[in-house]
């Protein structure tokens, strides 16, 4: 994968107790996520989360592989190690992708239910984010060896018993008539055609 393609920037979390522990992580499938945190980039994660529990300095066990917004994927543990943001098995053999929502996007009391979102208005963000969502799917279904059928979100983690009770980012996803089986099928669609970014790709004769 390309720089052009998809900017990722490796950046680890080695004071997150999650690194120091470093257990590793044999993936089966891809989790994808939302943060229901509008407003907060991939790059703003790294302060946030660069902390450790045991040592008082954040006030949960938490940590996440990568987070991606419209213009960067941020990898914050090796792909290969298990990270804790799932809250069940799926933490076990899962690779987690936190989709970073944009500023703008209001939550009801609920922590599920936007209000009053104008798709129209977060077009542009949405597309982009979805775009490199798959693009990074692609590459880690390349790289590991995962069938595309066994890229779930976090919601659906939760339908299988894998993780705990969140709605996203299906929650996100309807406003924009966009479904985890779009996702698949796109995934699925640029692995067979050989190009992240959905067109053929040109063979030399």
């Amino acid at each position: 994968m390309s720089d052009q393609q998809l900017k990722i920037i490796r950046r680890y979390m080695t004071h997150n107790d999650c690194f120091m522990q470093g257990d590793p992580l044999k993936a089966s499938g891809i989790m994808i996520h939302s943060t229901a945190e509008p407003g907060i980039m991939a790059a703003d994660w790294f302060d946030l989360w660069d902390r450790s529990y045991a040592a008082g300095q954040i006030d949960r066990q938490v940590a996440v592989r990568a987070f991606v917004d419209d213009k960067v994927v941020c990898q914050y543990l090796p792909w290969t190690m298990r990270a804790w943001r799932a809250a069940g098995p799926a933490n076990l053999s899962f690779i987690g992708i936190e989709t970073c929502e944009p500023a703008g996007l209001y939550y009801g009391p609920d922590g599920f239910q936007l209000i009053g979102y104008d798709p129209s208005v977060f077009h542009e963000y949405f597309h982009k984010v979805w775009q490199n969502d798959i693009q990074l799917s692609v590459f880690l279904c390349r790289q590991y060896h995962i069938d595309p059928g066994s890229i779930i979100s976090h919601h659906e983690g939760y339908l299988a018993g894998l993780a705990s009770d969140h709605q996203d980012p299906e929650h996100w996803w309807r406003y924009h008539a966009k479904t985890m089986d779009d996702f698949r099928r796109e995934v699925k669609m640029r692995l067979d055609t050989g190009d992240e970014n959905g067109k053929k790709e040109k063979r030399k004769v």
